[in-house]
């Protein structure tokens, strides 16, 4: 793999650094854009410091406009995988687990963080439950590959997805969408825009529905399928604009979901007493739970936007949000149709940020320096009930209940500045200073079946625990052509420590923070008159005390830090438009990740029988040396591609669509026992549509997954065996969309 990654290394940069010398001898006509053909550009603001072009944004970023979502799509964060290097997308229940070069958690309960943040309007959308909401009323979506920690704060150690809103217009527009298909798929969208006073105020509205049947058949007796799905939102924005220095954005979003969603679902190992079960391996189109799976989401927030224009050097932004969210969902944690294990959780969650940034543009010279408050409330209940059963005997069945209530304060100062040496080098400084605070009152209560055993108690309200960290960033940039920007930084990342819910001891109850160093240079390059793109990433990161969740039993959670990992690849991402109306894209990821010190991987009950004749698992203590092992989620190697052809059709546009993705084996437990992994795996979607004049409608047959690819996203091994999660099947659906 390195001599792979250090040619096409090598080969890149020597075609780059041709090609800057050609351009920089070029005549200045012979530069121009090819018409309709040339590649165009996104403006982006994730520097936070303006609007930039995406080519000439100094950082490893892939962006997604309002059109190419919808040419892919593209509906939420788990479709943004296959167009994005390095981006794998997981799932726990109805919580998103999500990784960026191989750094993510798998911890989605309360008192934990994710490693990869996901901002909406430059918000932090805090659980991870909140993170799967429908696109709707999107401008365009921006995924920050590598942390962020100096412009976008805590947790952002694998990196930041920004989904930005498209501002309300000062003309009358709208759009509206209906979906219908596969599973009696129907979903509907809507979207209007206008002035209410003209120039001064202007509001936009935004809705979403959608209902789906299930997709994962359940042959229990009386069970029902899996996977259908119940979803709506609505989002309003009100923007008032009394002068031309100053802006007032204020926003408000509910969203409500009911699903019988899958949730390791599909054993991965045989359970003698559970036949139907058993006879399912391999088939992940089927499933046989004897207890209703469902999970039930509420979620609504307001904000405030404040831009303010204090002179032609300084202009200053507010951010003001306040979110509820609420969450239960029941589960089949053994995964069978026997009365073995199941789960419910209920989550109420409640929080609040401030920030106030003060942007600075000199002639040589942008920069922003910014202040950041954020709080949250979580209360939790958590009960696994696991009645004697063919599976378990009567003296082991319990019924565990954990009422947990966490409390964070966050607070920081940071700022990053560019200063261009000349006008064709830049240097970047910036700096971020955190301090978190966490407390929790635990209270967890594991009450046996037979009254003749010990009922087991554990109630704490410890002191908080207080963490900070440093958070710098340096970066150098040179346009070496007009066309051609090379980069390189070393950034520093931080994830706050947290609590784990199921402890039953005061030792137990906390983690430490997580940091990371990232070393990173890129390319960024258009050539032929801007008709072929090719960027370029490489980077090393080192990882320390990685907090690792393992799921040991149901109910049962072991949160440590791992001592170290080392992370490094290569990303390639090229779009070519070779010829009117017809474009290519293809990006190619090469990801290298290692435990370099992790002795003592806790390991669970059901993945033993696997592990045990491993030189490297420990009987006595239960656990397994992973140093040397892979990441999870982090598969060696994976590419997408796409290919789309527009052609003028009377009078409008007919096009066709095809898109590729292929990954290899991605592990899910540090002792990368191959149970406990996927194979590789490859998906291909197609679609085929007609645009009308001016683009006031279009029709289009979207068709994803048409092979029928049946493959996990995830899995665990806290059921009876391990059991994963599996992605979607073929869906077929047909697209009616009218702007106005």
């Amino acid at each position: 793999m390195k001599t792979r990654m250090l040619k096409l290394g090598a080969a890149t940069a020597a075609m780059i650094l041709a090609w800057a010398g050609a351009q920089a001898q070029a005549p200045a006509e012979a530069q121009g854009d090819a018409g309709g053909q040339a590649i165009q550009d996104i403006v982006v603001t994730a520097t936070r410091t303006g609007a930039t072009q995406l080519q000439r944004t100094p950082i490893a970023i892939s962006a997604f406009s309002a059109e190419q979502l919808d040419a892919s799509g593209i509906v939420n964060v788990k479709d943004l995988v296959s167009a994005t290097p390095n981006l794998s997308v997981g799932q726990a229940t109805a919580s998103a687990q999500i990784y960026i070069r191989g750094i993510g958690s798998n911890n989605v309960f309360i008192g934990s963080d994710p490693d990869v943040t996901v901002q909406s309007d430059g918000f932090y959308i805090a659980r991870a439950f909140g993170q799967f909401l429908d696109f709707v009323d999107v401008d365009r979506i921006e995924v920050l590959r590598g942390p962020q920690g100096t412009l976008y704060g805590r947790n952002a150690v694998g990196g930041t997805i920004n989904i930005i809103s498209r501002k309300p217009s000062d003309s009358f527009e709208g759009r509206a969408q209906l979906s219908a298909g596969t599973d009696d798929l129907v979903q509907a969208q809507a979207y209007l825009s206008g002035p209410i006073v003209p120039g001064v105020l202007q509001a936009s509205i935004a809705g979403n529905i959608l209902r789906r049947d299930g997709f994962v058949e359940n042959i229990a007796p009386g069970g029902k399928d899996v996977g259908n799905a119940r979803r709506e939102g609505v989002r309003g924005q009100l923007r008032f604009a009394p002068s031309a220095t100053v802006e007032a954005i204020t926003r408000f979003d509910w969203n409500g979901s009911f699903e019988r969603m899958d949730a390791y679902s599909h054993l991965l190992a045989p359970v003698a007493a559970a036949p139907l079960a058993t006879s399912l391996i391999g088939d992940y189109s089927r499933t046989a739970l004897d207890s209703p799976q469902n999970s039930r989401t509420r979620i609504w927030g307001i904000s405030q936007e404040i831009n303010v224009e204090l002179s032609d050097v300084l202009t200053l932004k507010s951010l003001t949000a306040y979110r509820r969210s609420a969450y239960r969902v029941n589960v089949d944690i053994d995964g069978t149709e026997l009365r073995g294990t199941y789960g419910f959780q209920a989550d109420r969650s409640k929080q609040f940020s401030q920030e106030l940034n003060l942007g600075i543009d000199l002639p040589r010279f942008e920069g922003v320096l910014g202040a950041y408050y954020f709080r949250e409330w979580q209360r939790s209940t958590l009960r696994n009930t696991t009645p004697p059963s063919a599976v378990t005997a009567p003296a082991r069945a319990t019924e565990t209940t954990v009422n947990p209530v966490a409390r964070v304060r966050s607070q920081a100062l940071f700022g990053q500045g560019t200063y261009h040496l000349t006008d064709a080098l830049g240097l970047t400084l910036g700096l971020r200073y955190t301090q978190d605070r966490r407390g929790i009152d635990q209270r967890l209560m594991r009450v046996p079946f037979d009254p003749a055993l010990p009922t087991i108690g554990f109630a704490a309200s410890p002191p908080p625990r207080n963490y900070h960290a440093w958070t710098p960033r340096v970066s150098v940039d040179w346009q070496a052509a007009r066309d051609v920007m090379l980069y390189a930084s070393v950034t520093r990342g931080y994830k706050s420590g947290g609590t784990n819910f199921s402890a039953t001891n005061l030792a137990a109850l906390t983690f430490d923070p997580e940091t990371i160093w990232s070393y990173e240079a890129g390319l960024k390059s258009d050539w032929f008159d801007r008709r072929l793109r090719v960027n370029l990433t490489g980077f090393y990161y080192d990882y320390s005390d990685l907090q690792i969740q393992s799921l040991l039993a149901p109910g049962v959670v072991a949160i440590g830090n791992a001592a170290s990992a080392r992370v490094k690849g290569l990303e390639l991402e090229t779009i070519a438009r070779p010829a009117d109306g017809l474009t290519f894209t293809f990006n190619y990821a090469l990801l290298d990740s290692e435990y370099r010190h992790f002795p003592n991987a806790a390991v669970p009950s059901q993945l033993r029988p696997y592990v045990q004749g491993s030189p490297r698992y420990d009987a006595a203590t239960n656990t397994f040396d992973a140093t040397g092992n892979r990441l999870t989620a982090a598969p060696r190697s994976s590419l997408s591609a796409s290919a789309q052809y527009d052609h003028a059709l009377g009078s409008g546009t007919a096009f066709v669509r095809g898109e590729y993705y292929w990954q290899s084996r991605a592990h899910y437990d540090p002792s990368n026992a191959l149970i406990m992994s996927q194979k590789a795996y490859d998906l291909i979607n197609l679609s085929a549509g007609y645009r009308g004049a001016d683009d006031r409608w279009s029709a289009r047959i979207v068709a994803k997954n048409v092979t029928d690819k049946q493959y996990l996203i995830t899995v665990a091994a806290n059921g009876l065996v391990p059991a994963g999660l599996a992605g979607a099947p073929r869906t077929v659906a047909l697209q009616l969309t009218w702007n106005w």
